[in-house]
């Protein structure tokens, strides 16, 4: 997919400085960038949703038991 995007210079010369360090074009850069970002974006959607949700309190000792450790 193309999608073309207006960015100031200064922002493109910076990205363009990253993609050169990482030894790849641009373009490829900016793919993963974005993917990157919206995975980011989901987890903390997730975290936000977990957290207006929230489990049911354990006590220390179930959690210990839950995990196999000594009471």
């Amino acid at each position: 997919m193309t999608i073309t995007v207006e960015i100031p210079e200064d922002v493109e010369a910076s990205l363009s400085l990253e993609a050169q360090a990482c030894g790849l074009p641009l373009s490829e850069f900016l793919g993963a960038y974005l993917t990157e970002a919206s995975e980011d974006i989901r987890a903390c959607q997730e975290a936000e949703a977990r957290l207006e949700a929230p489990m049911n309190p354990i006590s220390g000792s179930d959690l210990r038991k839950h995990l196999g450790l000594p009471s």
